[in-house]
């Protein structure tokens, strides 16, 4: 099955609007770290919740800031694990 970008982005902002109510409006291009709603620990979440529903394998280097600035560069890097 291949999943198109704006399906990865939809699942994406779906799961940051229910697990992290700070989000409640987040869109592709709201910052999601330096906002302060997700913290270490939901870093941490955040990537489990990717591996486990797009079924991709992370990476030491995948656990980089720059792969969780927006919900936009979250949907690219799903795009690129794919």
């Amino acid at each position: 099955m291949i999943l198109e970008k704006t399906d990865i982005l939809r699942t994406i902002r779906d799961y940051l609007r229910d697990r992290f109510p700070a989000l409640a409006d987040v869109d592709a291009t709201t910052p999601l770290l330096q906002s302060g709603a997700i913290d270490s620990l939901g870093f941490l979440e955040l990537m489990t919740f990717l591996s486990d529903e797009f079924g991709i394998e992370l990476e030491d280097e995948d656990f980089d800031a720059s792969n969780l600035e927006t919900a936009g560069k979250l949907a690219d890097f799903v795009e690129r694990k794919l």
